[in-house]
This record gives structure tokens, C-alpha cells and sequence, in this order.
């Protein structure tokens, strides 16, 4: 995380950093990022990058989490208390296309650093991402059940494994699936990558859906 030092400067400095940090991590393989680049472009010496961050690795941990916060507040409008675990992935869909598309700089490096990370911290990384999508998922999942939105014959633990599982590698498949073809995932059509999401929430809703 940033030193104490990075949030003494104006807001705007801090959010120039931020949003560059964000677009070096994304476009660049972790080797190729420069900090003197950086620091350029922020229109900052190189030495005034090391007095806000311990070294690279902080950087590039603190664009992932800046990314992942940044993601997060596409959902701050959903209902949670009221709204099912089935209707919440049929929704979104929409959610990661609005992301994506108003955001793609962070869309590409959560989507990098999830699935094909290239740096030395790729342990590291998806224990970050499994803690985050644990303690977000656990909860809903008990939710939904005493609502009655969801089966309660089946332990928590268990729902959360397959949806932790299915809903990674349905991911994963997507950004294979743009990779093998040289693409970005904006360049696939809308309609395509929401009815592979509709068979996605078909198995999903046969298999833990309350009868």
C-alpha cells in the first residue's frame, strides 16, 4: 500500500498516479513497466514515485486494488438484502460490460492479473482475489438462502465452491477465448458474450435454483 506521504499530496496528483499506474500495469507485461515512464507522465521525478510507494511491487498491488474498488462501485446500487444470487449474475453481465467499457484500463488489468498474471507475485495475487470474492460471496449465499432465493438443503461451503468454481473458469474461457483470436474482450459482440452467459446461468439455476 502506499506510504503515508502519498495522501498528503492534492487529490488530482493522487489520481493522475493512480489512473497512470492503472495503464502501465494494463498495457505492459510487469517486466517491460518503467517507473521513470510513470513518473513522466504524471509529470513527477522518478525519486517522488519511491517516496509514495515502497518499490514497484507496492505500485503495482495498490493499481490492482485501486481497479478492484473501482469495479466494486458499479455494484453500489444493488440491493443485496433483497435481490437472489441468480438474479444478481443474470444482472451482471450487464454490470461487467458497463465496467468494461467505461473503464477499460482497469477492466484489462483485473482481467490480467486474474487470469494470466506475468509478474513474480502470482500467488500472492489470486489469494488476494479468493479472500475478496470469499467474504463478498459467503455472506449472500446465507442470505439468499433464508430468503428462500436459493436451495438450504445444501451447506453454504458447498454453493460457494461451485459457484467460485464455475463463474472462474466461465471467466476464463472468455479471456481464452479473446486471446486465441488476437482480441480484446470489447471487440466481441454484446450478444454473443451475453448468451454464453444465459447457458452459464441456466446450468447454474438447475443446479442450485429452489424448486
Amino acid at each position: 500500500m502506499p506510504k503515508k506521504t502519498f495522501y498528503n499530496i492534492p487529490e488530482e496528483k493522487r489520481e493522475k498516479i493512480t489512473r497512470t499506474l492503472i495503464k502501465y500495469f494494463a498495457e505492459k507485461p510487469y517486466s517491460k513497466v518503467d517507473v521513470e515512464d510513470i513518473a513522466k507522465e504524471c509529470g513527477i521525478a522518478k525519486g517522488s514515485m519511491y517516496q509514495y510507494f515502497e518499490n514497484k511491487k507496492d505500485m503495482y498491488f495498490y493499481a490492482i486494488e485501486s481497479a478492484t474498488k473501482r469495479s466494486l462501485e458499479i455494484l453500489k446500487d444493488v440491493n443485496f438484502e433483497n435481490i437472489s444470487l441468480l438474479e444478481y449474475v443474470k444482472q451482471s453481465f450487464e454490470f461487467n460490460w458497463d465496467f468494461l467499457l467505461k473503464y477499460p484500463y482497469e477492466y484489462i488489468l483485473l482481467e490480467k492479473s486474474a487470469f494470466y498474471d506475468d509478474s513474480p507475485y502470482r500467488e500472492e495475487i489470486r489469494e488476494y482475489y479468493e479472500k475478496l470474492t470469499h467474504n463478498i460471496l459467503y455472506d449472500f449465499v446465507v442470505k439468499n438462502q433464508k430468503a428462500g432465493f436459493i436451495r438450504d438443503d445444501i451447506p453454504p461451503e458447498m454453493i460457494m465452491t461451485f459457484i467460485e468454481g464455475t463463474s472462474w473458469a466461465f471467466k476464463k474461457f472468455l479471456v481464452s477465448l479473446t486471446r486465441s483470436k488476437g482480441m480484446k474482450m470489447k471487440d466481441l459482440s454484446k450478444e454473443y458474450v451475453k448468451d454464453l452467459q444465459n447457458y452459464y446461468l441456466k446450468i447454474l439455476e438447475e443446479g442450485i435454483g429452489k424448486k
